[in-house]
């Protein structure tokens, strides 16, 4: 779908001008002639972008921004300002209202459309990224996965899933479960320091699920690694008496008290030196069949895909 983009401006051929620009580049298109009108639409659109003119009658591009920011929905719409005289203090003034770049008049249509693609860009890695671990979720997972596809590269894919979580997070508390959390993202980003490529990458779906997708080789030296570290690390987390025990008594989904064993991590590799891959959907499908056979493992392991075909 289509991105969004509202100019407001008072001259009536440089709206007409950008609005085609953008209506070429891809992008949907609204106009307005002043700030009162501009906010009434990003009221009304939510558009995705707004490019604000500084000098309009009615309402000026810096009492436009300064509603704009005011009202918590749009806190984070990218705006850019653009004039024809731009001192620094208008700068200034316009950075510390919540402006997110600036263009001065006039301006080349390749510049300015870059730069708009940049923010837009980097507003949505921002919203994808996970806010506990800092590393990015399904969106940009998704895109690396059909990326490497498409340019026909070798590579292989380790999903990650955390045994008996829950309920340690239910006996533990939350807290204590972000903190595991944290603690296997971490890890696995040093370890693909350590032991992978710099083109690696470490993605979190959420709550305790995350991948890995390497080029180095099947992906087994980095899942030996994972296994390793975190049989040792996750002992901090439990109380001496737990460790000793070697489970903990809490509750199933059933409300039912039962005995869970110390957190182990399950590993499902996925590589294309054995599968043709085709479709990122057809490798979901298939890496939770591989998590269900993984998890059968009481002891923390890894398990590849054998077959040839995922259909």
């Amino acid at each position: 779908m289509a991105l969004t983009i509202l100019i407001v401006d008072d001259e009536y051929f440089l709206r007409e001008m950008l609005k085609d620009l953008f209506t070429i580049a891809g992008y949907n298109v609204m106009v307005a002639e002043n700030g009162k009108e501009g906010l009434s639409k990003i009221v009304e659109h939510c558009p995705d972008f707004v490019l604000l003119d500084v000098s309009m009658p009615v309402m000026n591009g810096f009492e436009t921004l300064e509603k704009i920011r005011n009202n918590p929905k749009f806190i984070n719409l990218p705006v850019m300002m653009f004039s024809a005289n731009l001192g620094e203090q208008e700068q200034i003034k316009g950075l510390n209202l919540g402006a997110d770049d600036y263009i001065v008049k006039p301006f080349k249509p390749l510049i300015l459309l870059t730069k708009v693609k940049n923010i837009l860009d980097r507003k949505r890695k921002s919203i994808d990224v996970n806010p506990l671990t800092g590393l990015p979720g399904n969106l940009s997972i998704e895109e690396t996965i059909k990326k490497n596809i498409n340019d026909k590269i070798n590579f292989s894919l380790l999903y990650m899933d955390l045994s008996n979580f829950k309920s340690f997070n239910d006996k533990y508390g939350f807290g204590c479960g972000d903190d595991v959390i944290k603690f296997t993202a971490n890890l696995l980003q040093t370890v693909v320091k350590n032991f992978g490529l710099p083109t690696d990458f470490v993605g979190h779906i959420g709550g305790d699920d995350f991948v890995i997708l390497t080029k180095n080789n099947d992906g087994s030296v980095l899942a030996e690694n994972i296994i390793g570290n975190f049989d040792k690390g996750i002992k901090k987390f439990y109380s001496e008496e737990d460790l000793k025990n070697g489970y903990i008594v809490s509750t199933d989904r059933n409300d039912n008290i039962q005995k869970f064993p110390i957190m182990t991590i399950a590993i499902c590799i996925i590589s294309a030196d054995v599968v043709n891959f085709v479709d990122f959907a057809e490798i979901s499908e298939r890496v939770a069949q591989l998590k269900k056979l993984a998890k059968k493992n009481k002891k923390s392991s890894y398990v590849f895909e054998r077959r040839t075909n995922l259909r």
